[in-house]
């Protein structure tokens, strides 16, 4: 029994001791984990900072570089339709219907009663009338304004008027594309 006693009472003062360590190296395995992981927090972090830098870097420099592509080639796309522009507003009757059909590019119930024009294109455009290629809407009189440019037009209606000059159009394209301020 002395011998069965000292064993049981040796058994449970080790079975003690060993949870008494297994709770003791649970305690300093999660010490060393919250420790590992905010090493690994700290390194992401200072990973990220890094990376933030490097791309805040990067757009400094190629922002710039991006916004002097853009303007060139908005600038070169008004450029080729000027150029494009003037080729197809040549005297004439291409021309003549071109700038009749923009005249007059208007809703019917707005009832364009004025289209004033270059005179040198009220000659081409009564020249196409003539012909029988194309006719006027009823109401509507064609009148020379030698302020107005070649190509250029402005129909005019009981509330206001449709600017159909080019160079109007090109300016309001080139300050959109530019983003310049009207």
């Amino acid at each position: 029994r002395a011998r069965i006693a000292g064993f049981s009472a040796g058994w449970a003062a080790g079975s003690l001791a060993a949870a008494d360590e297994a709770a003791a190296l649970r305690t300093r395995l999660a010490a060393q984990h919250l420790t590992a992981e905010a090493d690994r927090a700290a390194e992401v972090g200072h990973a990220l900072e890094v990376l933030e830098r490097a791309v805040a870097a990067a757009a400094a420099r190629t922002a710039p570089v991006v916004d002097d592509v853009r303007r060139s080639i908005h600038t070169a796309a008004l450029a080729l339709a000027e150029a494009v522009l003037q080729r197809e507003l040549t005297p004439g009757p291409a021309g003549a219907r071109a700038l009749l059909d923009r005249a007059l590019a208007v809703p019917a119930d707005l009832g364009v009663h004025t289209v004033r024009l270059h005179p040198a294109d009220l000659t081409h455009v009564q020249a196409l009338l003539a012909s029988g290629e194309r006719t006027l809407p009823d109401g509507v009189s064609l009148v020379a304004d030698p302020r107005l440019r070649p190509g250029d037009a402005v129909s005019e209606h009981p509330t206001g008027y449709l600017d159909a000059q080019v160079s109007t159009a090109l300016d309001r394209a080139r300050r959109a594309l530019l983003e310049e301020p009207s």
